[in-house]
């Protein structure tokens, strides 16, 4: 534990000095919780949801981008009813993508770094419809659709704040998202 700790320390260290003689290289995992605000045709039918899921990242000093893989669990609730019907949509999201970071703002006690990402995403979507002639039914539609997004956001090392715009055709939003990163492994 304590070995752990001193590569987390040598690793902040070695990462906000200006010079690094040598490479550093980390695996970490990244649990994430935000919020999805729909836009456009969408923010007519939906409210703001949320968002949770988790990433596996890795990073290095020799270059300025981290690769992650990230898998997301969003739900969008409907806003009222909507001829006859009411519908919530769950997506279930598995992504690829970087994080490009910019110089660090601060490199002192703690590492500022905003950060530029770009993720492209498979999303499996899920719609429960509830409808109501002389009875309630409910059924599910399945669908899935290819997507992007792209944001930018603040790194404070080991916790980011992310906002991105999420596009799939004719679904697009908004989101806000609190990421922890948690090494896994460092090499130095």
């Amino acid at each position: 534990m304590l070995s752990q700790r001193i590569k987390i320390i040598v690793f902040i260290t070695l990462i906000s000095s200006t010079a690094i003689s040598q490479e550093i290289s980390g695996l970490f995992v990244s649990p994430l919780v935000g919020i999805r605000i729909p836009i456009q045709e969408s923010a007519k039918k939906f409210k703001t949801g949320f968002s949770f899921g988790g990433s596996l990242e890795y990073g290095n000093s020799e270059i300025p981008f981290i690769i992650k893989f990230q898998i997301s669990y969003t739900l969008l609730p409907q806003r009222q009813l909507y001829r006859d019907q009411f519908e919530s949509k769950s997506m279930t999201g598995v992504s690829l993508g970087v994080d490009y970071l910019f110089y660090p703002l601060i490199a002192a006690e703690t590492i500022v770094t905003p950060f530029m990402s770009f993720d492209l995403t498979y999303n499996y979507i899920e719609r429960q419809i509830i409808t109501y002639t002389y009875k309630f039914e409910t059924f599910t539609k399945p669908d899935s659709k290819l997507g992007f997004n792209v944001g930018f956001g603040i790194s404070f090392f080991l916790v980011d704040f992310v906002f991105k715009y999420f596009f799939m055709p004719y679904e697009p939003y908004l989101g806000l998202d609190y990421k922890l990163r948690l090494p896994i492994h460092i090499t130095l």
